[in-house]
């Protein structure tokens, strides 16, 4: 995050809420990229006191980390789904569209309940007699418990799926792996105007190698529809023998290529003379 990005999406959301004439507050932490310069109508800005962003922060009270453990569980199935054809660390590939579509569907696997949990931990809470805070209270004791106890839990999931690789040499559980980069600034503290000609001058003096490594390792292409399908088809074959579970799974997606490759065939075939070429 920087003070310009911030910034931006400030007055965006001002805007929103103007538009739905509703007016709100917004807790931030003291992070430098959040101090800014500007006068929002319907957004007030409310900051957390110094150094209470740990305790203050409902993110921080278990929303990143639930988060962390299903995008983490999506990155290690994979690397270990790429280990059984790459030699080496380098041809496990990991494109910036892989991220984009983990980060998607992690956010969407973080539940309600969690963030409302987390709200309350961080003392966002509001009711309306003492007596349905109690029972609030032990409502969420008892669902926490069940939940940490089921099988879908995250953290169990990722520690599963790390019995099956090592990072860095070693043997990690799914909590070191979730707080392996708790330490590092989520924002940007320099001045993105000042530092701009220095970081075009890095990128042009680094220009001449990127072009020599393009010559020298092409992109991988994605298969045609034609392949596509054939693939589909040997992986058909492995499932029927090995994973008969995967059958009605597999049957589906062939199904769905199969109609856009008649799809296809049907959109070249746009007048008589295209089906009978000798007329």
């Amino acid at each position: 995050m920087t003070c310009n990005l911030f910034t931006e999406w400030l007055i965006t959301l001002n805007n929103q809420m103007k538009k739905n004439n509703r007016k709100i507050l917004l807790f931030v932490d003291n992070a430098s990229c959040h101090v800014i310069n500007q006068n929002l109508s319907n957004v007030k800005l409310v900051f957390f006191p110094p150094n209470t962003t740990s305790k203050c922060q409902p993110l921080d009270q278990g929303v990143i980390h639930s988060f962390k453990c299903f995008y983490r569980q999506k990155l290690v199935r994979h690397i270990i789904a790429q280990c059984t054809l790459a030699q080496t660390a380098d041809q496990i590939s990991i494109t910036i569209l892989d991220a984009i579509k983990w980060i998607d569907s992690s956010w969407k696997n973080v539940t309600e309940y969690t963030i409302k949990n987390c709200f309350h931990a961080a003392g966002f809470t509001h009711f309306s007699s003492t007596a349905s805070s109690s029972t609030m209270d032990m409502n969420i004791i008892a669902e926490a418990d069940t939940e940490l106890n089921t099988d879908e839990n995250p953290l169990q999931q990722l520690d599963s799926l790390l019995t099956h690789v090592q990072i860095g040499g070693s043997q990690l559980t799914a909590a070191e792996y979730v707080e392996i980069d708790s330490c590092i600034p989520a924002f940007n503290q320099w001045d993105d105007n000042e530092h701009l000609k220095d970081y075009i001058q890095i990128i042009q003096d680094d220009h001449e190698d990127e072009e020599e490594e393009e010559e020298l390792s092409s992109p991988e292409q994605p298969p045609n529809l034609s392949e596509a399908l054939e693939m589909l088809r040997k992986i058909h074959l492995y499932a029927s023998i090995e994973q008969p579970q995967l059958h009605n799974l597999i049957s589906d997606l062939e199904s769905q290529l199969t109609d856009i490759y008649l799809d296809s065939k049907v959109a070249k075939q746009s007048s008589i003379k295209d089906c009978f070429p000798s007329l």
